[in-house]
């Protein structure tokens, strides 16, 4: 494995590669995670299948990677994406490059080179949650670039708003004329602390202030009219205990697009790709196995 940086429109951008085969793979994780959640899992599966390569970025606000400068839309990450995968494969190339230099002989010239290198094939795109949501816009902007799509936990699926996030939306509302008082403001920061532990908003409490305002705008928009636009063969692979993104969102996807194949683990839940990474890299496996055929 090897860790590496490259900068994207001037944002600071780190991200892992797995091994160094033909079969070109882009993994975009979840949200509040980075890419050091699937190392085991990218591991596993450059075992079980050496003509890999595996490319994990950190997404912009996340991991070792730069915020966005400005409150981004889940069209912003898509493109961002575009421009991430066309860098990361033209800095292959020039290592490529590099190492044909390496073996030239300067009172000889060029010596034979045996690279092994093939020009790029399409590559297979993998996203879980919030990483399946910039897939699935992905997959429909440029359905030119990529062989497959696999989406685990995908988010995407609008729901209307639970009770429980009904009330916190009307606390949040009157709590911040509250807080804005002399002596009780203080407290402020408690309450919030266990109004998100009520509505299970974990990873809206702990974003920075700029994140916050990048998760409204994500989560504004519903995937769900698009599903039926995306032609690509997708691999749908889920958690029966999923509560974030439930099985039930993976079925409507799995109606919604055609050319679909949906996988249920029994006893995995929102984690499922670290949490059950060796059913989850055999699952990926065998699919990438019919890619190659």
């Amino acid at each position: 494995m090897q860790e590496k940086q490259i900068n994207i429109d001037s944002l600071n951008i780190n991200y892992k590669e797995f091994g160094d085969g033909e079969i070109l793979i882009f993994l975009l994780h979840g949200w509040g995670v980075d890419s050091d959640k699937y190392m085991k899992s990218a591991k596993m599966l450059l075992e079980r299948n050496s003509d890999l390569k595996i490319i994990i970025p950190d997404l912009p606000g996340f991991g070792k990677s730069d915020e966005p400068g400005e409150n981004w839309d889940l069209d912003d990450y898509v493109e961002f994406t575009d421009k991430f995968i066309k860098g990361a494969t033209q800095a292959r190339g020039f290592e490529l490059v590099k190492n044909i230099l390496k073996n030239i002989d300067l009172n000889r010239g060029l010596a034979p080179v045996t690279t092994g290198a093939k020009p790029l094939r399409k590559f297979i795109l993998i996203g879980h949650s919030f990483g399946g949501r910039i897939a699935i816009k992905y997959a429909m902007k440029y359905p030119e670039k990529i062989e497959k799509l696999i989406l685990t936990g995908a988010a995407g699926i609008k729901h209307q708003p639970s009770k429980k996030q009904r009330i916190f939306f009307i606390l949040a509302k009157i709590g911040k004329t509250i807080f804005s008082l002399p002596v009780i403001n203080k407290f402020q920061k408690y309450a919030e602390k266990f109004l998100y532990k009520i509505v299970q908003e974990k990873d809206y409490q702990k974003a920075s202030l700029r994140m916050k305002g990048i998760m409204k705008n994500v989560l504004a928009e519903d995937l769900t009219p698009i599903l039926g636009k995306i032609k690509k063969p997708i691999l749908l692979v889920w958690g029966k205990l999923d509560n974030s993104t439930p099985l039930s969102d993976g079925m409507i996807m799995h109606k919604k697009i055609e050319n679909s194949k949906l996988i249920v683990i029994e006893d995995a839940n929102h984690s499922l790709p670290y949490q059950k990474s060796e059913e989850f890299v055999k699952i990926i496996e065998e699919f990438i196995k019919k890619t190659e055929n």
